[in-house]
């Protein structure tokens, strides 16, 4: 097996991995395995931007973890996840104008193949970045969108509508119809 795929294997470990402490042994095993592969691509760079991303101490690591990301997406403009992993880096030091602009990169086509539940939240993300940022009619049309595509995917493909739900009122009726899709928003 070759150190490339190893270090992916190691990765798709990590990904699974619940304890912190197994984590961050995994985690700095893979950084060690990167550090002395040679032949580093957009996806290497996206791999590393994740391992600091993943963690508890994410805040403390956000900064790598952008450069990385910048990296790959340099590398590779086609690398949609690592656009994705840009904007939700800038999303969480809540620094909107930057996450909206990273969001709009995203090849949405690519990312709707790849997981529709990640193409939803994207939806919803944009919104999210619309609406805080005082476009609140723009933010709904985009809460409005992840509402029709809720009614037609099943359970599997739908994740919470954190973002959706701490914009909108309670009574809104987007909310509202979302109450009668997901039981658990009651």
């Amino acid at each position: 097996m070759s150190l490339r795929a190893k270090i992916f294997e190691k990765y798709d470990e990590f990904s699974l991995l619940e304890n912190k402490t197994e984590k961050d042994i995994l985690r700095t095993e893979i950084k060690t395995m990167l550090a002395k592969y040679s032949e580093m691509d957009s996806n290497c760079y996206h791999l590393l931007g994740l391992v600091d991303y993943e963690s508890d101490d994410w805040k403390e690591n956000i900064e790598t973890s952008i450069g990385n990301f910048q990296k790959a997406i340099e590398l590779d403009k086609d690398n949609f996840l690592a656009q994705l992993y840009l904007a939700h880096c800038y999303h969480d030091l809540n620094q909107l104008k930057l996450a909206l602009e990273n969001y709009n990169k995203v090849d949405r086509e690519k990312l709707k193949k790849f997981q529709v539940w990640r193409y939803t939240k994207l939806i919803e993300q944009i919104g999210y970045c619309q609406y805080k940022l005082e476009n609140k009619y723009i933010g709904e049309q985009h809460f409005e969108e992840v509402l029709e595509w809720y009614k037609k995917l099943p359970e599997i493909d739908r994740v919470v509508p954190s973002e959706l739900i701490e914009c909108l009122p309670k009574n809104h009726r987007i909310i509202t119809e979302m109450k009668k899709i997901e039981t658990y928003l009651e």
